[in-house]
């Protein structure tokens, strides 16, 4: 069975489990889901569909809802999602499994797995009680871990529910994951671009919503944006600030994730 994997990644996590995914499950099919916004409807005639992101603010990236929306189903394919996550997963899951629903399709399986810090984000006082209060999390492994099992599922088109945190902080996460998505969009505007900055153009071609362009040599920033990191994270200068980071966290990329093959190329 044809097998492609969509992907969203903003600073490797996401796109390195999805390339290990693929080498277990024998297909070249990995495709960005922020390449594939340029399309008016997306097609795919693959039986097995895979969905691989990070979560945002305990649920699904605005780019991982708006691409299922484009998303052409046909022919009631197996499809599986995986949710990348720093904290807790929430109701992630259960979010995109009811948009598949709405489109006439279904989420057959649905894991989080754990992975590496890549937010700059500071952790505040609704974080940690949300974090603290979701019973399920001393269940969360990295991918590695947990690849086997994972493909082993997804190869014998099994039934896995998809997997989320405990009620109360589902509660909680998807209230503040509402929130968090509204004031992601206009948060760029809050961006500070420092005089380390070469103007070299990384973060324009990097962003998954276009949502930057050099005026004068500096990075501007317009209102769609995804906060999703990569702008800041690659920035070979690490000249782009944001007052909501964390002064004492460092940047992060996947060490197997190259630049080139985060690029955006639309």
């Amino acid at each position: 069975m044809k097998t492609t994997i969509f992907y969203f990644s903003a600073t490797g996590n996401s796109l390195h489990f999805a390339k290990e995914l693929a080498l277990e499950l024998k297909t070249k099919n990995i495709v960005s889901m922020a390449e594939s916004m340029g399309q008016g409807s997306i097609e795919t005639t693959a039986q097995k569909i895979g969905l691989v992101f990070p979560v945002y603010a305990w649920g699904p990236p605005r780019l991982v809802m708006d691409f299922i929306e484009k998303l052409n189903i046909k022919n009631n394919p197996y499809i599986f999602s995986i949710a990348t996550c720093v904290g807790i997963p929430a109701k992630t899951l259960t979010i995109v499994r009811k948009k598949l629903q709405g489109k006439g399709a279904e989420l057959h399986a649905g894991f989080a797995i754990k992975a590496k810090n890549s937010s700059l984000l500071g952790m505040n006082i609704l974080d940690k009680i949300i974090i603290r209060l979701d019973k399920q999390k001393k269940r969360m492994q990295p991918g590695k871990e947990r690849l086997t099992e994972i493909t082993s599922v997804i190869k014998e088109t099994k039934k896995h529910k998809p997997e989320e945190s405990s009620w109360v902080a589902n509660i909680f996460g998807q209230i503040f994951h509402e929130q968090g998505i509204k004031y992601f969009k206009t948060a760029a505007k809050a961006f500070e671009v420092n005089e380390s900055c070469t103007g070299c153009g990384k973060c324009v071609r990097i962003c998954p919503r276009a949502n930057i362009f050099l005026k004068n040599g500096c990075p501007t920033f317009s209102n769609n944006c995804e906060f999703c990191h990569a702008c800041i994270q690659w920035c070979p200068k690490f000249a782009i600030t944001h007052p909501d980071f964390n002064p004492l966290l460092n940047q992060y990329k996947h060490p197997s994730i190259k630049y080139s093959d985060i690029i955006i190329n639309i």
